[in-house]
């Protein structure tokens, strides 16, 4: 369809205007937090560049031209696969979203440069001019932090794409003894949309089901945005087996892309969406699925009693919470339940942001134990803005319940 028919179709038009106005609704503030400090990082890239390598005027022109068109393109992908989902639109936001990774290593590389820099005319020793000259921030400089860079995003990049498996043993409170070593197989964060698409998705599936689970739970994040091809995921889902059923609870992207489109997927796919409820397994296993709290702070649902709906739970039998962020652990041991699984950090995703993410989210990534009752926070296996990992890899969560105390651990 060529660009002008395209327009001036008027269900087309009619769906951009909605989603223009969707957009400006004020319900994404965080993205447009995301899309301001990318502006910051590529004007900090021009402005390093240029006073480090005093280039001629037209390659300031270009370079700018540049950097805009990477920054413009990330909206512009993001924005262009909600209504149609081609090779154009993949390879826009792929290569806008790799390069706002390349931009947070820079700034975060070069903005340490800098302060060391401000640190050092403070010190006795500027006024030694060897040091002071070799400490400038002049082409040499630049040129090794750029490829220092380059560096850290090929190893991200490679990182990415690396699922491992993570093997837990862990105790769970009044599971029977006959059931000593079932395994539930928890995956978390896989964003599915313009990047992750069903080739990755079928993939995982099979990774999934390599490893014969009795419960598969999906706690959150399935899709990353509001996409025209959402419902081709509905194909490589289908095929997840488990013994005792597959069982999913909503994150906060659920409800951006549409909490309604995403429930008959996944209805259309067999897969037990728990919101707000429980459903009871062989063994009086309880499984209870909270919805995320995005549902009803953004979205106007009601808000999920998150006490209530743990008090409804039976403390005589063994208990599992799927919760998308990493909060409520103890008021969710309070309620003696045996363990909590949630996502949503993806375990800081890349490693400068790590200790601004550990500010929000104690419970970060990982195993952790409160009374008699255990938390898994998962990394997840997709990525949120750059398709990229530096410290965290992606990983399956493989879980053996036990029902003692022993051999409480995981490996990778």
């Amino acid at each position: 369809m060529v660009l002008s028919d395209f327009w001036h179709s008027l269900d087309t038009r009619t769906r951009i205007i909605r989603e223009v106005r969707r957009l400006l609704s004020g319900q994404h503030y965080g993205a447009y937090l995301v899309l301001f400090i990318y502006f910051l990082a590529n004007a900090y890239f021009y402005i390093r560049l240029i006073w480090s390598l005093k280039p001629s005027r037209a390659f300031c022109w270009v370079l700018g031209l540049v950097l805009s068109l990477l920054f413009l393109s990330f909206p512009a992908g993001k924005f262009l696969g909600s209504f149609e989902y081609n090779s154009f639109d993949y390879l826009l936001t792929l290569i806008s979203s790799i390069w706002m990774g390349f931009t947070l290593f820079f700034l975060t590389c070069a903005g340490t440069y800098d302060l060391f820099l401000l640190f050092w005319k403070k010190s006795p020793y500027r006024k030694r001019p060897i040091l002071s000259q070799k400490l400038s921030f002049g082409p040499i400089i630049i040129t090794l932090i750029c490829a220092f860079v380059v560096f850290l995003g090929g190893c991200a990049l490679r990182e990415a794409n690396h699922v491992s498996v993570t093997s837990l043993e862990v105790p769970l409170r009044n599971l029977p003894r006959t059931m000593n070593g079932i395994s539930i197989v928890q995956v978390s964060d896989v964003h599915y949309g313009m990047i992750t698409e069903n080739g990755k998705l079928g993939k995982l599936v099979q990774s999934i089901n390599a490893l014969h689970p009795d419960i598969i739970v999906i706690t959150g994040d399935l899709v990353d945005e509001k996409i025209s091809h959402m419902e081709q995921m509905a194909e490589p889902l289908s095929h997840l087996r488990a013994r005792w059923g597959v069982y999913a609870v909503m994150g906060n992207h659920e409800y951006y892309a549409g909490a309604k489109r995403v429930a008959n997927i996944l209805r259309d796919s067999k897969v037990h969406l728990l919101r707000n409820e429980i459903a009871t397994l062989p063994g009086g296993i309880q499984i209870l699925g909270i919805n995320d709290p995005a549902g009803y702070k953004r979205m106007g649902e009601p808000k999920p009693d998150f006490e209530g709906l743990i008090s409804s739970l039976d403390p005589r039998k063994p208990s599992i919470l799927l919760y998308h962020p990493p909060r409520g652990f103890e008021k969710a041991a309070e309620g003696h339940v045996g363990l909590q699984l949630s996502g949503h950090t993806h375990g800081a995703q890349i490693f400068p942001i790590r200790p601004v993410a550990q500010i929000w989210f104690p419970y970060l990534r990982g195993l952790h134990h409160l009374r008699e009752s255990y938390l898994y926070v998962s990394r997840g296996v997709g990525t949120g803005g750059p398709p990229m990992r530096l410290g965290s890899p992606p990983e399956i969560v493989q879980i053996r319940l036990r029902s003692g105390e022993k051999n409480v651990g995981s490996k990778t």
